[in-house]
């Protein structure tokens, strides 16, 4: 093995260890510390985990977890990052597992971040305090360990191809001859490919920066066509990669009306002013220090040292900071105040933009330095300098913005919740799980998510609370069994009566009902969107019912696959040549 072997390693088993150390830190009691989305994150995971288990590909519908009713969550979420989750599940114990799935995340936010600044002419060492810096930024970490915004950390962590392949566009021919340029499409492509598999939200965000980035082209560029083609290349192989979401989730929403996570009230943590952007940054208080909606303290440095060296700032990182300010003026309150009662109110915390400027302005912290300091010496100093700041800042934050208040506060789930104890989110988010406890929260849950996607005005009534048939009007006593994509009833049938299934049904997607006498039975969804079927002239004691793997679901698959082995193909014929 090279000297330059071992260095390239070196510069990923620093930053690897760190985030061991810091991730270890969080969970040196054995506990993982709730979050806004932990428990819905951590059904979809242990959901797949099952249908992986049993040997299924292929979830549809949630019978292991989001209380067992049947919900359509595993076709209308993106999976990729549940997919990684439900592997770990089977290699460690389920908390272990998810502090091991949220090193992975950082080691991917930091290697794409590490690439992208080395493409843009950073150094190896520059490129990987800029990653570094990025990665552990204090929102970013508080994302990921706090609120446990699983999907939109994974998707985020793939936008700085999209940046890159932006800046590629920008940089193509000046004039109007088309001229497709293969690594700008693959980087937008896999880009908005990997983020659209990750959180749907989050592609939407981009997408749209990204069409406010395309109109700035197509006026004030003279590459008018050129950047178009490379555009509609890159969306043509974007949606054959992303079919295998995509056309399952669009096929549910024009055959469902559907109940969509909705916006949430305006507030100051939502959309900060200034005001709450320099508190966040600067304060020392342990309620203000861990929120994610912040730039962070290098973010700041970076606007001020460049604005006030602006002279000796090369282009790129003077149009990189001013991208950066509105990027993170359009997350502010001032703009949100007139926005948040419009659709764009969906994207529930404006904020969520932030994560696009403090990529861009890690990069450019580097830059400044290197623009105004000739000596290498010195730039390495500051290098450093910036790295310290960024290491304690964020520690103290967790330390006493965190971790010691969760501690202190959380409420251990080491029992079986109910309507009448359920998980403790008492003011919000507040409860804590060890390894043997993570069963627990897959049972009752009418928090954040629970009820994504079900069909318009469903009830969480009682038979689907507690898992039981009605017949007659009466709730009759069952044990319940999740399979993979179905549930198994077993109660006490009586004969020739209209019995309501305790799932819950959806349009568009077919169900197999079968007796312990392998008779198939007709079904009807009713007006409290359950399942009916009415029982025969026998007796029978079990009821299988399971979802069938719809037929353009199959397609979707082989056509992202194909899609996939063509690009490789592509890619590895030209990489020989």
């Amino acid at each position: 093995m090279g000297i330059n072997a071992i260095k390239k390693g070196i510069y990923y088993l620093i930053p690897a260890l760190f985030f061991v150390m810091l991730l270890a830190y969080v969970g040196r009691f054995g506990f993982l510390y709730s979050g806004a989305d932990l428990q819905f994150h951590a059904n979809r995971i242990f959901e797949y985990y099952n249908h992986l288990k049993s040997g299924n590909l292929i979830p549809v519908i949630s019978t292991f977890s989001s209380n067992q009713i049947g919900s359509l969550v595993p076709t209308m979420y993106p999976s990729l990052p549940i997919y990684i989750g439900a592997i770990l599940q089977f290699i460690f114990p389920p908390v272990t597992s998810l502090y091991v799935l949220m090193w992975a995340q950082l080691m991917v936010q930091f290697s794409i971040a590490k690439w992208v600044g080395k493409e843009l002419s950073l150094s190896v060492l520059e490129s990987t305090i800029a990653a570094f810096i990025y990665t552990i930024t204090t929102p970013l970490i508080s994302q990921s360990v706090q609120q446990w915004l699983f999907g939109e950390v994974w998707a985020m962590s793939f936008m700085p191809l999209v940046v890159l392949g932006l800046i590629r566009l920008v940089k193509s021919t000046t004039d109007n001859i088309v001229k497709l340029d293969r690594k700008t499409i693959l980087l937008l492509a896999i880009g908005f490919t990997l983020i659209i598999l990750s959180h749907m939200l989050s592609f939407v965000i981009i997408t749209v920066y990204t069409a406010i980035f395309t109109a700035f082209l197509l006026i004030f560029k003279k590459n008018k066509l050129n950047s178009l083609a490379n555009l509609s290349v890159s969306a043509i192989v974007t949606i054959l990669l992303s079919m295998v979401f995509l056309m399952p989730f669009i096929i549910a929403m024009l055959r469902n009306d559907l109940a969509t996570p909705g916006a949430t009230t305006l507030t100051i943590w939502s959309a900060p002013d200034i005001q709450e952007l320099f508190k966040t940054a600067f304060s020392f208080k342990s309620d203000v220090i861990f929120k994610t909606n912040s730039i962070g303290i290098v973010a700041f440095i970076s606007i001020f040292g460049v604005l006030f060296t602006w002279w000796k700032q090369d282009r790129f990182t003077k149009y990189a900071t001013i991208v950066s300010m509105l990027i993170i003026f359009s997350g502010m309150s001032y703009i949100w105040q007139y926005l948040y009662t419009t659709p764009l109110g969906v994207i529930q915390f404006p904020h969520r933009v932030f994560i696009i400027a403090i990529f861009l302005l890690s990069l450019t912290s580097i830059f400044m330095i290197r623009n105004i300091f000739q000596s290498i010496k010195v730039q390495r100093i500051l290098y450093v300098g910036l790295t310290i700041i960024s290491v304690v800042v964020t520690l103290f934050s967790l330390k006493f913005g965190f971790v010691d208040r969760v501690n202190a506060l959380s409420v251990r789930t080491d029992y079986k919740p109910t309507s009448k104890k359920p998980v403790s989110y008492t003011p919000i988010a507040n409860f804590k799980i060890k390894n043997d406890d993570f069963k627990n929260i897959m049972g009752y849950w009418i928090t954040y998510g629970a009820f994504d996607y079900m069909p318009a005005n469903f009830q969480f009534n009682k038979a689907l609370q507690e898992k039981k048939i009605i017949q007659n009007g009466q709730l009759i006593n069952t044990s319940t069994k999740s399979i993979s994509n179905g549930l198994i009833y077993q109660a006490k049938f009586k004969k020739q009566v209209q019995t309501i299934l305790p799932m819950v049904g959806y349009q568009g997607l077919n169900y197999e009902i079968v007796d312990n006498h392998h008779q198939h039975y007709d079904y009807k969804i009713n007006k409290d969107k359950q399942l009916v079927i009415k029982t025969r002239n026998v007796a029978i004691n079990k009821v299988t019912v399971r979802a069938i793997t719809p037929i353009t679901t199959y397609i979707a698959w082989i056509i992202s696959m194909v899609t996939f082995l063509l690009l490789l193909v592509s890619v590895l014929r030209n990489k020989n040549k």
